[in-house]
């Protein structure tokens, strides 16, 4: 084979994967657009909603923390 004709199918491979790297890239803005303020909504909505579940598993932890360390006081530990 000839070494130019090399060169071409490289050079062509190269602008395909460029071409097709242009064609994700813009259809990933255009989702990011559309999707953009939905997904700062969920994320607020997700903290306002589970921040009160982990702040009572934090005082059941540290409830049952303090419960066990004063029990192998007691013991002796």
């Amino acid at each position: 084979m000839r070494e130019w004709d090399e060169s071409r199918r490289r050079n062509a491979a190269v602008y395909e994967h460029t071409r097709i790297s242009e064609e994700i890239a813009e259809q990933t803005r255009d989702n990011a657009k559309s999707m953009g303020n939905t997904g700062y909504l969920l994320f607020i909505v997700a903290v306002i909603f589970f921040m009160p579940f982990a702040e009572s598993c934090i005082e059941l932890y540290n409830t049952l923390a303090g419960y066990l360390h004063g029990i192998a006081g007691m013991l002796g530990f």
